[in-house]
């Protein structure tokens, strides 16, 4: 009798196989959605409509930037949560979406790790740090010295509590061992208004908002993130080299699928991610917005890479008390 049962199980078995395979060849034979859950004309915006265009012309295959902003990314990521795990809606993921947020609302409608599979990373954004010329700090160890000097003096501003910039400060100022108050806005051009005039004296930032008042002497940068410098800030050094080895803060931008999704599509999905990744044109466009190309070496090494990241961020909020009203 187990007998029996035993070879009526191959059969489905090396069905179910076979249907996954013809499943994958014909992969994709309809539009392929990538929903951004920011609105149109940002950073994400451009690196998903990068990718598209891109695996668009490789895969024969329409691919498109769908929009969908609103409560700090939650719309746009339940919306795939909840969409058929088919390969032909992805997310627009990451460093706010699917470590930030669900570190800071523990009750989303999905769960981060378990409603998604992933594919791949694509970018990674540095942080710069920048004063206001009147700080008398010229590197980090600098900015240190005159924050413990002069506790209660020196504000700094983000995009809001909880937001990318917000996080990058909190996590400086624990692994420096230093006070400075936080002055959340609405967006990081208000915040870069104030640094300007003033009202507040540093910000932890994204390099592509104060570059040009960098690069005209109006704010001085003091060091980056990441694991070298950036070719439009060749003379501002890396936070390691200022001094700061531990603080390795950046951003990063990916794309995942509803959980559920066939690996044999999430394996292409990678593959075709990769392949755009490797075009010196696409690089080039990606550099030009300080954005560095860093694709995961597999889906598993990504799903070990955000399931760190939010752990991380975990920690960081219980740690600076962090709470969003």
């Amino acid at each position: 009798m187990i007998k029996k049962i035993i070879y009526c199980l191959i059969p489905i078995a090396l069905i179910a196989c076979s249907f996954n395979g013809v499943f994958a060849q014909e992969y994709p034979s309809r539009p392929i959605h990538i929903i951004v859950p920011y609105t149109a004309g940002g950073s994400s915006d451009f690196v998903a409509r990068t990718i598209a265009a891109k695996m668009q012309e490789n895969m024969g295959q329409a691919v498109v930037v769908d929009n969908r902003p609103g409560g700090n990314t939650v719309i746009g990521s339940e919306l795939v949560a909840k969409a058929a795990p088919d390969g032909y809606t992805l997310l627009l993921a990451g460093f706010g979406s699917m470590a930030a947020t669900p570190a800071l609302h523990k009750n989303l409608p999905y769960d981060t790790i378990k409603d998604f599979v992933p594919i791949s990373n694509a970018v990674i954004s540095p942080i710069v740090a920048v004063v206001n010329p009147s700080v008398p700090a010229n590197s980090m160890k600098e900015l240190v010295a005159y924050a413990k000097a002069n506790p209660g003096k020196l504000n700094y501003g983000s995009a809001g509590v909880g937001n990318t910039l917000h996080l990058a400060a909190e996590t400086f100022c624990l692994a420096a061992g230093v006070k400075m108050t936080h002055v959340p806005y609405k967006g990081a051009s208000q915040a870069l208004g104030d640094l300007l005039g003033g009202s507040i004296q540093v910000m932890f930032d994204l390099p592509q908002t104060p570059l040009t008042n960098i690069q005209a002497g109006r704010l001085k940068a003091l060091a980056v993130t990441g694991q070298k410098r950036i070719s439009v800030m060749l003379n501002v050094p890396t936070m390691a080299e200022a001094g700061f080895p531990e603080f390795n803060f950046v951003t990063w931008i990916g794309l995942v699928a509803p959980a559920g999704t066939p690996a044999a599509i999430s394996n292409r999905l990678h593959k075709e991610i990769a392949k755009v990744l490797n075009q010196q044109s696409v690089q080039d466009a990606f550099d030009k917005q300080v954005m560095i190309v860093t694709p995961s070496k597999s889906p598993e090494e990504y799903q070990q890479f955000i399931k760190s990241e939010y752990d991380r961020l975990c920690k960081l909020i219980k740690t600076a008390n962090i709470k969003v009203e």
